[in-house]
This record gives C-alpha cells, sequence and structure tokens, in this order.
C-alpha cells in the first residue's frame, strides 16, 4: 500500500496538512511537483503529490500546518474538454484560515521582545507569593 492519496474522480478528499510548506521537486516532464505531508488518514495515507497548479491553489487559500481542506479531483464530460482537474475549499467554517501565515511569520520579527529577565522576575514574584501562603497557612495550622 501506498502512503500517497490516490484521488478518485469527482471524489472529496479532507486533508488536515501536517506542514507549512510541501517539499518540492521535479517530475518526470519537466515541471514541478509537490509532496504535502498530511495527518493520515484512516486507510494510512499519510502524503499527497500536487501539480503545479494543485498546489496554487492550496497556496492561494493561505492554509498551513493544522489547517483542514478539502480537494477533489473533478472530471465531467463536457467540462474542462473532459480532463481532470482540482477543486480545493476550505470547510464551511474556515475563519481561523483567514490570514496569511506568510504575513503573520515575517510581522514577528519586528514585533518589541520581550526582556529575558522578565520571566526570571516572574518567577520572583510566584516563589515570594508562594512562601506568604506557607507562612499564613502555617499561622491557621493548615
Amino acid at each position: 500500500m501506498s502512503d500517497y492519496i490516490k484521488f478518485g474522480e469527482n471524489k472529496r478528499e479532507c486533508v488536515e496538512l501536517a506542514f507549512d510548506e510541501p517539499l518540492t521537486g521535479d517530475n518526470n516532464f519537466g515541471g514541478k511537483q509537490f509532496t504535502y505531508g498530511i495527518k493520515p488518514i484512516i486507510t494510512g495515507e499519510d502524503k499527497f503529490s500536487a501539480t503545479e497548479k494543485l498546489h496554487e491553489k492550496i497556496q492561494n487559500l493561505g492554509v498551513g500546518k493544522g489547517d483542514t481542506i478539502y480537494i477533489e479531483k473533478v472530471k465531467k464530460d463536457g467540462v474542462n474538454n473532459g480532463y481532470a482537474f482540482f477543486k480545493v475549499e476550505l470547510p464551511d467554517n474556515p475563519v481561523k484560515n483567514i490570514h496569511d501565515k506568510g504575513i503573520e511569520n515575517f510581522e514577528k520579527q519586528f514585533k518589541a521582545k520581550e526582556p529575558s529577565n522578565a520571566s526570571n522576575d516572574m518567577k520572583l514574584t510566584l516563589h515570594e507569593i508562594m512562601l506568604r501562603i506557607e507562612n499564613i497557612e502555617k499561622k491557621l495550622g493548615l
């Protein structure tokens, strides 16, 4: 059995992406090939290959690790000259998928960083509070 999903014609597959970016390589026809890692589905497959067009459709959704998408290989007589093509959609409630993670990651580097001693100050404050609680408990006989 293959680790790759084989998309059946006119069958919708629900996948959860395991990584933000796919692996890239060259296919036998001189084009790019993209391999997406996914959370294993019930039949055991944990990745799928995407053509440049399918990859482009997935990237246009702005999805990444942990996001769920639906992929359907559509093939109907009289549509697209009978050739198959892929439809990619978000679930009905895609609120968490709206933002662009590329921009989010870019902006992270410019956010003001918290001083490194802030966590130490928090630890000291917590330690002081714990000592006070212990002192009160001793006085109350707890």
